[in-house]
């Protein structure tokens, strides 16, 4: 009894926050993880009765990304977040990528928790699992309940309190015994608070008052619930297993409750510990493209917290009947109650960091507003109403208007972003342990891999990139591999260019630093060059590396070949940036509109890098007898440089399908010079493209970008990133 009366003095208000204060008030010290389920449709409103796609990976073991009950019925899952902020971002991008892969496919995701119009029950498929225990589960389960309520969809959200922050609050004590208390204590005052929640977050009305059908007593729920006892962990399971042993559900998956206690996984025989809380009460809310807020996700936060620092006796006060509210709404005096909560809840959040504003506001707005609930939004429009079906459109077009962009991680490389979609997509669990460097930590099964810049894997040598930087050294292996290059010389600043420089004066030439990458420092002279061009390309050049290689120019369109496993995978030929001339606006106005282009950012970022107006592309429009001030004639087509690089603005277009497999075979010959897995080929080829053209190979890069591939600006879009993925042995072919 002692022990007990000790463990209730740590989870009293006053000691959380003289032992735990500081961790209140930063982050983070709470995780939340979000499921979230959505019946596909298809494009007028019926159930698809399609499979789950294909695209999206094995349902069996994608962590991500699965089925519930029906085939139909997708299931998302995010992992454990350190804010509500960012498990939303995470279920954004997880919308986002099944809404992508929707699309081709003429299916939506329907956005309430009430179906959409159904075909004859027959036709409706449980979801088909490898498992045999997964199908014979959801057989039963048909049997056991209606359809329409298996088909009834919400949001799950998995919340628990860091380690940390419970070590803190156990200052000394018994921790697992603090843990267990803390959770239960929560459990039991969010079951007196539940009618608030549902009341405030209800998005699925019946009838003329009801709020939330799902949690009705119509609803998606077990017989058992009431008969759950949250007052010890020990008499927690004893109630779940007198619901086996009745006969009320058939498997623990089957404790559809409003909250339900969840157990770290343990040895066979060893003590079961929670590890987190399940709220299953949440509705779909269709005005929303996740389902669910990040405003909501934040109320939710301080509600958990709010039961966790108030006294059981304090909360009582306020406990009724969450069913009547999910059936009949909030009654006067409900109201009053729900208000006087909601400024207790203000008093809880100013003890806590809060990262997303207005989520009290919100929820006083509705309150105080009936009509502006989401129940009552809906059931104004109407269930089956058409508006519904266009919002699904919305949300479709919202994810593929920014088809590149993943939510929470767009500050990353775009290449990079490349490689966690389709880690998201074929089940593949990911980190990114580093997100200044883009390094990401994947794992399926047994298998464990470490990628850098998408690209920078096990799969390669430390050798090759120091090879392949050194444009001599790279000249000198392509040449032993009968591969053509252009011919020149290595020079110093220091050396005596007139001379150095004599035999391509009059002449078309290329000046570049002996080791660059993204066409840095590069001048290109497709007109004959003078000396004074070439020294002052020399001397450009040299602000990147003292040694300068001066190449023959060779003519034609430059091509970028994609070698993986010593295939010719993708073939892209970059188009160097450039502007048109409209009568009017001078070439810087016409760069700075060009650079407003939705696809253009700095950096990586997206498919399309920022154009700058540097000293390089001076030099370039001078050989046009052009500045930046000059007004181009309408219609006229500029280039603004010779290197058509992505890095420098340039624009991406595949011809994969157009190149000649001899120019293929080449490329890949040039890959194996440096024993490259992951490799880059820049060969320029001139018009018109023939089996026969003539061909030099400029430069083999390691660590080719992905996105020019994946988000070409013309042409068919490839899966490069899939292709390393497979390369590394984490995805089939």
């Amino acid at each position: 009894m002692k022990d007990h009366i000790g463990i209730a003095e740590k989870l009293n208000r006053e000691s959380i926050l003289r032992s735990g204060g500081a961790l209140l008030r930063s982050r983070p010290n709470c995780r939340i993880g979000i499921e979230r389920e959505s019946l596909r449709c298809t494009a007028c409103g019926m159930l698809s009765e399609a499979a789950h796609p294909a695209s999206l990976g094995g349902k069996d073991d994608n962590p991500y990304i699965t089925t519930d009950w029906a085939e139909s019925q997708i299931e998302l899952i995010t992992p454990p977040c350190e804010s509500p902020a960012a498990a939303h971002r995470f279920l954004e991008m997880l919308t986002d990528i099944v809404l992508r892969e929707l699309a081709p496919r003429q299916e939506l995701l329907w956005p309430l928790s009430t179906p959409c119009r159904l075909p004859d029950a027959g036709r409706i498929a449980c979801a088909r699992f490898e498992e045999a225990a997964e199908n014979t589960r959801r057989r039963k389960l048909r049997e056991k309940y209606p359809v329409e309520m298996l088909l009834l969809s919400g949001i799950h959200c998995n919340f628990s309190f860091t380690d940390e922050f419970l070590r803190r609050i156990a200052d000394g004590a018994d921790r697992k015994a603090v843990r267990e208390a803390g959770y239960l204590k929560t459990a039991r005052n969010l079951q007196r608070l539940l009618w608030f929640a549902v009341g405030l977050l209800g998005a699925s009305p019946a009838g003329t008052t009801g709020i939330s059908v799902r949690n009705s007593s119509a609803g998606y729920k077990s017989a058992c619930s009431a008969q759950l006892d949250y007052t010890s962990v020990a008499a927690y399971c004893e109630s779940v297993n007198r619901c086996l042993e009745t006969g009320l559900i058939a498997a623990p998956s089957e404790l559809y409750t409003p909250v339900r206690l969840r157990f770290s996984e343990k040895p066979t025989g060893g003590p079961v510990e929670i590890n987190r809380l399940e709220l299953r009460f949440i509705d779909l809310n269709p005005f929303e493209k996740c389902g669910i807020s990040a405003a909501d996700l934040e109320l939710l936060r301080l509600l958990l917290f709010h039961c966790l620092l108030t006294g059981e006796s304090e909360l009582e006060r306020f406990s009724e009947d969450f069913e009547t509210v999910a059936e009949n709404g909030f009654t006067p005096g409900q109201r009053e109650k729900a208000a006087e909560l909601l400024k207790q809840l203000g008093e809880t959040a100013r003890l806590l960091h809060v990262e997303i504003p207005g989520a009290l506001e919100g929820a006083a707005g509705r309150l105080h507003c009936p009509e502006h609930s989401y129940a009552e939004r809906i059931r104004k429009a109407g269930t089956l109403s058409p508006e519904w079906l266009r919002r699904a459109e919305t949300y479709r077009d919202d994810a593929l208007a920014e088809a590149w962009r993943l939510p929470g991680f767009d500050e990353l490389e775009l290449s990079t972003q490349c490689m966690i979609r389709e880690a998201v997509k074929g089940g593949i669990h990911f980190e990114v342990i580093s997100r200044e460097d883009n390094i990401l930590r994947l794992r399926k099964g047994t298998r464990r891999e470490y990628v850098v810049q998408a690209t920078r894997t096990s799969l390669d040598t430390y050798v090759t990139p120091l090879l392949m930087n050194n444009k001599l050294v790279s000249k000198m292996l392509l040449r032993e591999h009968g591969i053509h290059t252009p011919d020149g010389i290595e020079l110093r600043p220091d050396d005596d260019l007139a001379d150095r420089l004599r035999p391509f004066i009059g002449k078309r030439a290329v000046v570049k630093p002996v080791s660059t990458n993204y066409g840095i420092g590069i001048s290109v002279f497709e007109h004959p060059a003078t000396e004074e061009q070439l020294r002052e390309a020399v001397r450009l050049a040299a602000g990147f590396d003292r040694h300068i290689l001066v190449e023959e120019f060779c003519p034609g369109r430059e091509f970028r070949f994609l070698v993986i496993a010593g295939k010719t995978f993708a073939v892209t030929f970059r188009r160097a940036c450039h502007v048109v001339g409209d009568g009017v606006s001078t070439i810087h106005e016409l760069i700075e509109r060009a650079n407003r282009h939705p696809w253009r950012a700095p950096g990586h970022h997206r498919p399309l890098v920022t154009i700058v107006e540097d000293e390089a592309m001076r030099q370039h429009l001078a050989l046009q007898a052009l500045d930046f001030g000059s007004v181009i004639p309408a219609g006229e087509d500029i280039p603004l440089r010779r290197i058509s690089n992505i890095s420098a603005g340039g624009e991406a277009c595949d011809a994969t399908e157009l190149m000649p497999e001899r120019f293929k075979r080449i490329a890949e010959r040039a890959a194996a010079a440096f024993d490259a897995v992951i490799c880059g080929v820049d060969i320029i080829i001139p018009e018109p493209l023939g089996p026969g053209s003539s061909y030099a190979v400029i430069e083999a890069n390691f660590n080719p970008a992905l996105l020019i591939h994946e988000f070409p600006f013309e042409g068919k879009s490839r899966p490069a990133a899939r292709q390393v993925l497979i390369a590394l042995g984490l995805l089939d072919d």
